[in-house]
């Protein structure tokens, strides 16, 4: 059975999920991308991980620095989402302007998330179009507000309000 890459879109949309910006700090420029694709792997040792599309300009990065950050995002940081999800000079030239700090692998962590974890890359597995890059945490807090949910190709500011249907 072949399966259409449209099907298989519109079927994996029906899965709510958090958004994250996956950050790092590479030769002293700044990258960050919107990612849904994170997941917990292991308590002993704390690990994570997340995927990265091949044409990313963050993946380099992350391979040439060996650290990233994935920064938890709130719902009224929708600005901040939406602009690292694009390719324009406001993300490479000004990293969205997002007001951020460091912890302790030097990733940037983006102010007001709902928390972040601070990771050095353990391990990268081949994931098709994508590749999929384990983090050993270094570092983590969790903050305060309301969680930015992703679902059916689009942000859910109430998650009360999650649309019904296929």
């Amino acid at each position: 059975m072949t399966v259409d890459s449209g099907d298989f879109r519109r079927v994996l949309g029906h899965f709510a999920t958090g958004v994250t910006v996956v950050t790092t700090r590479f030769e002293e420029r700044l990258y960050g991308f919107t990612a849904n694709a994170f997941m917990s792997i292991s308590l002993d040792p704390p690990l994570i991980a997340i995927a990265v599309g091949n044409g990313n300009a963050s993946r380099a990065a992350i391979e040439g620095s060996g650290v990233f950050c994935v920064n938890l995002m709130a719902r009224d940081q929708m600005d901040l989402v939406r602009c690292f999800a694009t390719n324009g000079p406001e993300k490479y030239e000004h990293f969205c302007a997002a007001n951020h700090h460091t912890a302790m692998t030097g990733a940037p962590i983006i102010e007001g998330s709902l928390g972040w974890i601070d990771c050095r890359v353990s391990a990268t597995y081949p994931g098709g179009d994508h590749q999929i890059v384990l983090g050993e945490v270094q570092a983590l807090e969790s903050g305060v507000g309301q969680p930015l949910i992703y679902y059916r190709a689009r942000y859910v500011l109430n998650p009360r309000k999650i649309p019904s249907g296929s």
